[in-house]
């Protein structure tokens, strides 16, 4: 099966009750198919297909189908809380929040380094006054540098662009 390509856009998050609440449009494949909500009340999400009085209604139909279809064929996600790895069965749910949280992270990754244990739900930021591309190279890999020399056991360097940037980690 092919995987579809899956965005989320017109996001918009803020704190609830139970937690942090979401508010976006989910693409399949370059075409807008639905809206999900998750009210932070402790609940499931939930979700609103575009199809009511919508010439693409089929096609969005199928594309929601392929993304049911895709989510079934992913592996449990491991998480640790509580000192503890635990494992939790893919559903659309899980695999929306994770898609957002990496949404958040990656925007982070641009002005900051992002240092914690793999797959925890915690992180610390460490932030730069600019965009990490435009600091130069050889001051942006020192403060890497002193950044590691700061880990404690099992963290590690959480940020996915510093190759880019030509930085060793």
């Amino acid at each position: 099966m092919k995987k579809p390509k899956i965005q989320l856009k017109n996001v918009q998050t803020f704190e609830g009750h139970d937690g942090i609440g979401l508010n976006a449009d989910v693409w399949i494949d370059g075409v807008k198919c639905m809206h999900v909500h998750d009210g932070a009340y402790g609940g499931c999400m939930e979700y609103q297909n575009f199809c009511y009085n919508n010439p693409k209604a089929e096609q969005i139909k199928v594309l929601i189908k392929k993304f049911e279809d895709y989510i079934k064929t992913l592996p449990p996600t491991d998480f640790i809380m509580g000192g503890k790895t635990h494992s939790m069965k893919m559903d659309m749910d899980l695999f929306i929040t994770q898609l957002q949280e990496q949404m958040e992270m990656d925007k982070k990754m641009k002005r900051g380094v992002l240092v914690g244990v793999p797959n925890a739900s915690q992180y610390s930021i460490y932030k730069f006054k600019m965009p990490l591309s435009k600091i130069p190279q050889g001051q942006l890999q020192a403060a890497i540098l002193r950044i590691k020399g700061q880990l404690e056991k099992g963290e590690q360097i959480l940020n996915t662009n510093l190759a880019s940037l030509g930085i060793q980690v």
